[in-house]
């Protein structure tokens, strides 16, 4: 009995012993040594994305199948961090074992683990690496142009904000800040002259700020447009109305000038003007004071709706979830209105009603677009005649 049992534990090893896998012998390996050098000279900013080395030691256990940059773009900025990605294979007889930061050496380029993975049995590792993160400063801004006050260029990736400086007959006449890639020079172009303007981006990672740009062409600004491009002014005013005097002298005419936040409108002759106003095919009103009105504004006994750019609105107007009806005139409507072959009630709000409504004594449904039912049968089962009454019988 006891040598059947031997025979059977012998049988039973001999049997685990096939059924383990192959790299069970395999030489674990515990540590990864590497060592990175750049494919020419140091990534700087503006740079094209190239190549990167990586390369085992001699006597490593293993091969490096391929490696590189995983970042996104074509072009190194200011602030990216250099990502590699590495695949490496053990030789035979080897695996490996671990993905701990501390089995990892890596030399060059100042290189930083950042993550492992051990897949096909150990037989095969990939690894991310960081590298130095790129410093320096922004590239040159480019693509200037003036598209009439106002100064354009590309925005530059990796900035945060810009500063763009204005000339005039090649001198410095202000700079300004933006995080924008335009900025409006009305107020600035106050005098006669030749403007020109540079640019330099201002960098997220660092701060630090770029190359100026290239001047952008010329922009001629004579005596006879000053008074449309402006400046900083103060008001004046005469007998006959209203001006608005630049401090280098002119004034606006026959144009819109936004002044502490307002819109006001100029007449041939310099004047503000006020009350209604027919410009460039659309209706605006300016109050008293000249402002631009906008929103709800009611005017000799009666209400328009002005959008957000000044115009006076006609026909249906969604306001604040509601729907209102303005006629050709702009005059809000309240009450029974007939539109387009279809009744609809407004009520002293303006406002567009739904659904059933007791209007003078009797009872109307409307539906979900504010067309009165007439002659049929309501949804919930009741009928109205021809004028819209619910019969009730």
């Amino acid at each position: 009995m006891k040598g059947k049992r031997l025979g059977f534990i012998m049988t039973l090893v001999l049997i685990m012993a096939l059924a383990m896998p192959a790299w069970a012998a395999d030489t674990k390996i515990d540590s990864v040594k590497l060592d990175f050098s750049y494919s020419g000279e140091e990534p700087k900013s503006g740079n094209e994305i190239g190549r990167i080395h990586v390369k085992a030691p001699d006597g490593q256990p293993f091969t490096v199948e391929y490696a590189e940059y995983s970042n996104e773009g074509d072009v190194w900025v200011v602030g990216d961090r250099p990502l590699v990605h590495v695949e490496l294979t053990a030789k035979s007889g080897y695996r490996f074992s671990s993905t701990s930061k501390s089995r990892f050496t890596l030399n060059g380029c100042s290189a930083v683990y950042k993550k492992a993975r051990i897949y096909d049995d150990g037989t095969q590792m990939e690894l991310e690496v960081y590298l130095k993160r790129i410093g320096g400063t922004l590239s040159s801004v480019q693509n200037l142009e003036w598209g009439g006050n106002v100064a354009y260029w590309d925005p530059l990736e990796g900035s945060k904000e810009y500063e763009v400086r204005l000339y005039r007959d090649e001198k410095s006449v202000v700079t300004v800040k933006t995080t924008d890639s335009s900025y409006n020079f009305a107020n600035n172009m106050d005098r006669e002259g030749s403007y020109t303007f540079r640019v330099r981006a201002i960098a997220s990672y660092n701060s630090r700020a770029g190359e100026w740009s290239d001047y952008s062409e010329d922009y001629y600004i004579d005596e006879d447009e000053v008074w449309y491009y402006g400046g900083n002014g103060a008001w004046q005013q005469n007998a006959r109305g209203w001006w608005y005097a630049y401090s280098g002298g002119g004034y606006p005419r026959s144009c819109w000038k936004l002044i502490d936040n307002a819109w006001y409108y100029f007449d041939g002759d310099g004047y503000m003007t006020t009350g209604w106003k027919r410009i460039d095919g659309n209706n605006y009103y300016l109050g008293p004071d000249g402002k631009m009105r906008t929103g709800w504004q009611q005017i000799d006994g009666a209400w328009y709706y002005l959008d957000g750019s000044g115009v006076r609105t006609t026909d249906w107007q969604y306001v604040n979830g509601r729907w209102y009806y303005m006629n050709s005139s702009g005059v809000m409507q309240v009450g029974w209105q007939r539109i387009n072959g279809d009744w609809y009630y407004l009520d002293g709000s303006g406002a567009m009603m739904t659904g059933w409504q007791y209007i003078n004594g009797a009872w109307y449904y409307m539906d979900g677009s504010g067309v009165m039912y007439a002659g049929r049968w309501t949804p919930d089962g009741r009928y109205v005649d021809y004028n819209g009454v619910w019969v009730q019988q």
